[in-house]
C-alpha cells in the first residue's frame, strides 16, 4: 500500500508539473518586474515630469520614457501607453497596474494622480513630488534592510534547522527510521511534516521581509 501511495503521488506530480512550471515562470516574471519597477519608478516619473516641463504632452513624455529603457521596464511602459489610450488617465493606469501587480508604490502614485485630476494643478510638479517621495522611501527601506540583515539571516536559518537535524538523525540511525520510510503512516507523517515546515519557512520569510 505504501508503494501504491508513492506511485500515486509521483503520477500527480508528473501530471501537474507543466502547470506548476507555468505558474512558477509567471511568478518569476512578476517578481522581476516588481523589482525593476521598484528601482526605476522614481526615474520614470522624473523623466515624465521633465518632458512635461519642456512643453511636451503626456503621450510624447511616455515615448521619451520608453526610449530611455529596455527589457522588462520597456514592456511595462508600453502597457502604460496602451492602457492610457483607453482610460485617458495616467492615474487610472498606474492604479490598475498596481492592483494587478500588488505593488504599493504604483497604487500610491495612481491614487495621487487621480486626486490631482479631480482637484487640478500642474501634473509635472505632482510627478516630481512623487518621484522624490518614492526615492526617499526606497532609500529608507534599503537602510533598514542593511541594518537588519544579520537578524533576518538568523531567522531564515531557523527555518532550515529542523530538516538538517532530521537528515543528521537518519544518517546516524538509519534503522530507526524504517517505520517512517516504508509504511503508509510514515509517508503521511512525512507529507504532514514537510507541509508544516514549508508553511513555517514562508511565514518566517514574510516576517523578515521589509516592505
Amino acid at each position: 500500500m505504501g508503494v501504491g501511495l508513492s506511485v500515486f503521488v509521483l503520477v500527480l506530480l508528473v501530471w501537474f508539473a507543466p502547470c506548476g512550471m507555468r505558474l512558477y515562470a509567471r511568478a518569476t516574471r512578476v517578481r522581476r518586474l516588481k523589482k525593476a519597477l521598484d528601482a526605476e519608478l522614481d526615474s520614470v516619473l522624473s523623466i515624465l515630469a521633465r518632458q512635461l516641463r519642456a512643453g511636451h504632452d503626456l503621450g510624447r513624455a511616455l515615448n521619451e520614457a520608453e526610449a530611455s529603457y529596455d527589457g522588462i521596464v520597456l514592456e511595462e511602459l508600453s502597457h502604460w501607453k496602451a492602457e492610457r489610450q483607453v482610460t485617458l488617465s495616467l492615474g487610472q493606469v498606474l492604479m490598475q497596474r498596481g492592483e494587478r501587480l500588488d505593488m504599493e508604490p504604483l497604487k500610491i502614485a495612481g491614487a495621487t494622480l487621480i486626486v490631482r485630476d479631480k482637484l487640478g494643478g500642474p501634473l509635472a510638479a505632482t510627478l516630481e513630488e512623487l518621484a522624490r517621495s518614492l526615492r526617499e522611501t526606497r532609500s529608507l527601506r534599503l537602510k533598514i534592510e542593511a541594518a537588519s540583515a544579520t537578524h533576518r539571516m538568523q531567522a531564515s536559518m531557523l527555518s532550515i534547522l529542523i530538516p538538517l537535524l532530521s537528515a543528521g538523525a537518519i544518517a546516524l540511525s538509519p534503522g530507526a527510521t524504517d517505520a517512517v520510510v516504508y509504511t503508509t503512516a510514515g509517508h503521511m507523517l512525512l507529507v504532514l511534516c514537510g507541509t508544516l515546515m514549508l508553511i513555517g519557512h514562508f511565514w518566517v520569510r514574510s516576517l523578515c521581509r521589509v516592505d
